[in-house]
C-alpha cells in the first residue's frame, strides 16, 4: 500500500483516553481522528500504546469504522477492548465497502468474559391503559421501564420468557419515545406469547434504519389468571433475550464487501463470535443490484494471533482471492484454561477457519454451471503456513469454497470436525500439511499431495475423483470408503424396460450411468460403450435413455445376472506413496488401520508396518476390481476382496497370526465371490488363506503356510516358488478346490489329496 505521510493520532486533541476510561469519548475520538487523517490526505495513522476501552454505536453496532485508503497501525502495547454489552452482533473494527485499507499491530479484545446474553426485568402490581398510561389494576403485573438504549442489540428482536408461578395467557407490550406518557406512546400489542413455547421475537413499531430515537422505551404488562401476593410479585424476574440467542456474531474485525485489504500482526481474542469475519457488503431486495465488487476480493490476513473467541477464528463468507497465512489460531470455543467449554465460552461451529458463504440463504445470483455469468463467492482462497490448534469442534472446514488451497499448515489437537471440505465444490487442494492428533477428511475431488500425520488420521469420505499421495502416517489410520456412485446389479423387467434395486439407489432423473459386465451380461439393447441417462426414476428403480429426458431404451431380454449399472464415474480414487506405521506392536490383536471399502480404486506404493490391512468391496460386488500395485506389509495381516494385487510383499519376523491366517485372499462368505489375484508377490514367515476365488501368479512363498476353507471357491497357484512352505489342505473335500501348477518346490510339505488338490507340472528340488 502506498504511503503518503504518517499521522500519529493526537489523544488530547480528540479527547481519546488510553487508560481504559471514558469509552464513549474514546470511541468518538478515534473515529474522528481517522476521519480527519484521511481528509487531510494521510495514508498511515498510528494509535499510540495504551488501553482503549471502546463502546458500540447503539444503532449500527460497531465501535471503530475504517477508512478507505488508510493504514491504521496499532502501536506495540496498544490494545482496543470492547466495553461489556448485550448485543448479539457487533464489530469492534468494521470495514464496509472499504478499499485499499490496512490494519496492523496491537491487540483487539472482545467482551466474551463480561458479555450479557439476557436481561432480567422486575415487576410491580398494575397494568397499562390503552392510551399507554400505567394503572393499578390488581389483576395485572407491569414491568419496570425497559430502555432500548441500554441494550440496543439484544432488544432489537426480543423474546419474553415465561416465569415459574405466573399463570397468564401471554403478555402485552407498550412502546414509547423517551418517556412513559400517553403523549409519547408509539404503539402497543396485546398478543405477545412467551418463550420458550413461542421462539419468535418481537420488534419495535418505529424501527428506522440506524435510528432508535423515536422509539426507545417499553413496558410489558401481563394479565394474571391466578392471583399473586405482593411478596411474590416483588420476587419475579422475567428473562428477556434476542431470538438469535447465541450472540455468535460479535466480531473483532469485520469486512463487508471490501477490496484490497490487509490485516497483519494483530492479536484478536475473546470475541463472542469470530476474530475476523469477511462477507458481502449488504442485502439487496433486487438481486440484479449485487455486483462482484460487493462480494469482496483481494484480502490478505497474515501473521495474526487469534484465540479464545466463541465461534470461529476466521470466517470467510464471501470474499474472493483471499490469502490467509502465517497466523496462529487456537482455543476457539474454550475458556482461558484451554479446557473448559460451555455456552459462555463457545457456540458452534467453533472452528479455527470456516469457509462458508451461506449463499443458499441469500438471493445473490451466484455462479453455477448453469449460470456462468453469476457472481463468485469464496473463490480462490489460499490458506498457508498457519498453526491452528486446540479448537473445540474443528480446525478448518470448507463448506462452499471453490479452488481452495490449504498448504504448509500445522493442525494440532483432536476434535470431532478436524479438517474437511464439502465434496460438491471443486478444486480443493491440501499440500504439505502436518496433522497432529487430528483427522483430515478427503471428499469429492480433493487433491492431497504431501501430508504428515502424527497420532492423526486420513479419512476418505464420498470421494469423487480424489487424489491422495505422498503421505506419512505415524500412529494413526488411513481409512474410509471410495464406493461413491456404485449401484451394483439390479433386477430387470425387460418388458417394462425397468431396472430395480432392493434398496434406494439415491440418484435422480438425468443422472449419467454406464453398464459393465465384469460378470454376467448386460441386456440386449444395451451397450457397455455408451453413456445413458436415467428417466422415470423412483426411489429404487429407473429406466435409461440415450438422451437426457428422452425415450427409454427398449430391452430385448434381461441379460445375465451379475452385470453392473453405476454412475459413469463411480469409484474414482487414486492413492499412492503412503506410509503407515507405528514403532512396535505388542501382539497380533487385529488393528486394521489401513482399512478401505473400495469400488475400483487405484492404489500404488503403500507401506504398512505394525498395523493390519483391509481392502474390501461392497457385498455382491459387480464393479471394476480395485487395483493395488506395490504394497509392502511388515508385521501385519491383510484381507482382500475384489482386488487385483501386483508386486506386493508380506513379511513377518515375529510370530504369525493365530492359525497362520495372516493374509486372506477372498473369504468363505457367499456375499464375496469376485476373484482376487496376486501377481509378483512375496510372502515370508506367515500364512496365506485362499478362501475366495483366487489366482496367485509369479509369487514367492518363504517359510509360509498355505491353506483354504472347504468351500466351492477355486484357488490357483501358478508359476510360483514355494520354499520351506507347508500346504495344509487335508480337510478340503471339493473337487479341484486348489490347483498348484508350473511352480518350483523346495522343502515343501503337502497335506491334501486328489481330486481336491491338483498338482500339475511342478518341479520339486527336494528338502531345504
Amino acid at each position: 500500500m502506498s504511503q503518503n505521510g504518517s499521522y500519529r493520532i493526537e489523544l488530547i486533541r480528540f479527547q481519546i483516553n488510553n487508560a481504559g476510561q471514558k469509552p464513549a469519548e474514546t470511541t468518538r475520538g478515534i473515529n474522528q481522528a481517522l476521519d480527519w487523517a484521511r481528509s487531510e490526505g494521510y495514508t498511515h495513522a498510528v494509535l499510540p500504546a495504551g488501553f482503549y476501552l471502546v463502546q458500540l454505536d447503539p444503532d449500527e453496532h460497531y465501535a471503530i469504522r475504517m477508512q478507505s485508503g488508510l493504514h491504521l497501525e496499532l502501536e506495540s502495547g496498544c490494545e482496543i477492548a470492547l466495553q461489556a454489552n448485550t448485543s448479539p452482533n457487533y464489530n469492534i473494527i468494521e470495514m464496509r465497502g472499504t478499499r485499499g485499507a490496512k490494519l496492523s499491530g496491537g491487540k483487539i479484545t472482545g467482551d466474551k468474559k463480561s458479555h450479557t446474553y439476557e436481561i432480567y426485568v422486575k415487576f410491580v402490581r398494575g397494568g397499562v391503559n390503552m392510551d399507554g398510561t400505567p394503572n393499578n389494576d390488581p389483576k395485572w403485573i407491569r414491568s419496570e421501564v425497559i430502555d432500548r438504549y441500554a441494550n440496543p442489540g439484544l432488544l432489537a428482536n426480543f423474546r419474553v420468557w415465561s416465569m415459574p408461578g405466573v399463570n397468564a395467557p401471554g403478555y402485552h407490550f407498550y412502546q414509547y419515545k423517551d418517556t412513559i406518557a400517553k403523549e409519547t406512546l408509539v404503539g402497543y400489542r396485546t398478543n405477545g406469547a412467551f418463550a420458550p413455547a413461542n421462539p419468535n421475537g418481537r420488534g419495535w413499531f418505529l424501527n428506522e434504519t440506524n435510528d432508535m430515537s423515536n422509539n426507545n422505551k417499553m413496558i410489558i404488562a401481563i394479565p394474571l389468571t391466578t392471583a399473586l401476593t405482593n411478596q411474590q410479585i416483588a420476587a419475579l424476574q422475567a428473562k428477556i433475550d434476542h431470538t438469535h440467542y447465541t450472540h455468535e456474531s460479535g466480531f473483532g474485525v469485520a469486512l463487508y464487501g471490501c477490496n484490497h485489504i490487509e490485516i497483519s500482526e494483530v492479536e484478536i481474542s475473546h470475541c463472542t463470535g469470530d476474530g475476523i469475519f469477511t462477507g458481502w457488503e449488504q442485502y439487496h431486495l433486487d438481486p440484479a443490484q449485487y455486483t462482484q465488487e460487493q462480494m469482496g476480493q483481494h484480502i490478505r490476513i497474515h501473521d495474526c494471533r487469534i484465540h479464545h473467541c466463541r465461534r470461529q477464528g476466521i470466517s470467510l463468507t464471501g470474499s474472493n482471492d483471499t490469502h490467509v497465512y502465517r497466523n496462529n489460531i487456537h482455543d476457539i470455543g474454550y475458556d482461558d484454561d484451554g479446557v473448559t467449554t460451555n455456552f459462555r465460552n463457545g457456540t458452534p461451529p467453533m472452528f479455527g477457519i470456516d469457509i462458508e458463504s451461506m449463499y443458499g440463504e441469500t438471493n445473490i445470483p451466484i455462479k453455477t454451471p448453469d449460470r456462468t455469468d453469476g457472481l463468485e463467492l469464496n473463490y480462490r482462497i489460499h490458506v498457508s503456513d498457519n498453526y491452528i490448534y486446540n479448537n473445540v469442534r474443528g480446525h478448518l472446514v470448507n463448506a462452499d469454497g471453490t479452488y481452495v488451497t490449504v498448504e504448509g499448515n500445522t493442525f494440532e489437537g483432536y476434535n470431532v470436525g478436524g479438517i474437511g471440505a464439502n465434496p460438491n465444490f471443486p478444486g480443493v487442494k491440501y499440500v504439505d500439511n502436518t496433522f497432529i492428533g487430528c483427522e483430515l477428511s478427503v471428499q469429492g475431488d480433493n487433491y492431497v499431495n504431501g501430508a504428515v500425520f502424527i497420532n492423526g488420521n486420513l479419512k476418505l469420505l464420498d470421494v469423487q475423483g480424489a487424489v491422495v499421495q505422498n503421505c506419512q502416517i505415524k500412529n494413526g489410520r488411513f481409512f474410509g470408503t471410495t464406493a461413491y456412485g456404485y449401484l451394483g446389479t439390479p433386477s430387470v423387467n425387460a418388458a417394462a424396460g425397468t431396472f430395480t434395486y432392493v434398496a434406494s439407489h439415491g440418484i435422480g432423473n438425468g443422472a449419467q450411468v454406464a453398464f459393465e459386465q465384469w460378470i454376467g451380461k448386460v441386456p440386449s439393447g444395451i451397450s457397455v460403450d455408451k453413456l445413458y441417462y436415467t428417466v422415470n426414476v423412483t426411489a429404487n428403480s429407473f429406466q435409461v435413455s440415450e438422451t437426457q429426458g428422452g425415450t427409454p431404451v427398449a430391452l430385448i431380454d434381461a441379460g445375465q445376472s451379475g452385470f453392473n449399472i453405476s454412475r459413469f464415474n463411480y469409484g474414482r480414487c487414486y492413492i499412492s506413496d503412503i506410509t503407515l506405521e507405528r514403532d512396535w506392536r505388542t501382539d497380533n490383536a487385529l488393528a486394521q488401520h489401513f482399512n478401505l471399502l473400495t469400488a475400483g480404486a487405484v492404489i500404488k506404493n503403500v507401506t504398512v508396518k505394525n498395523y493390519d490391512v483391509s481392502v474390501m468391496v461392497p457385498q455382491d460386488y459387480a464393479g471394476r476390481p480395485t487395483s493395488i500395485d506395490g504394497l509392502t506389509l511388515i508385521e501385519g495381516s491383510a484381507r482382500f476382496e475384489g482386488c487385483h494385487i501386483n508386486n506386493a510383499e508380506f513379511v513377518r519376523a515375529k510370530s504369525p497370526a493365530m492359525g497362520w491366517t495372516d493374509i486372506q485372499l477372498g473369504s468363505n462368505n457367499a456375499r464375496y465371490t469376485r476373484q482376487v489375484t496376486l501377481r509378483g508377490g512375496l510372502l515370508q514367515n506367515l500364512g496365506v488363506m485362499l478362501d475366495g476365488n483366487s489366482l496367485v501368479n509369479g509369487t514367492t512363498f518363504l517359510n509360509a503356510a498355505i491353506s483354504k476353507a472347504d468351500n466351492t471357491n477355486k484357488a490357483v497357484i501358478v508359476h510360483s516358488h514355494l520354499d520351506n512352505t507347508r500346504v495344509n489342505l487335508n480337510w478340503i473335500r471339493q473337487n479341484q478346490s486348489v490347483t498348484i501348477a508350473k511352480s518350483v518346490f523346495r522343502g515343501v510339505t503337502i497335506a491334501g489329496t486328489a481330486p481336491y488338490l491338483r498338482l500339475v507340472d511342478n518341479t520339486d528340488l527336494g528338502s531345504a
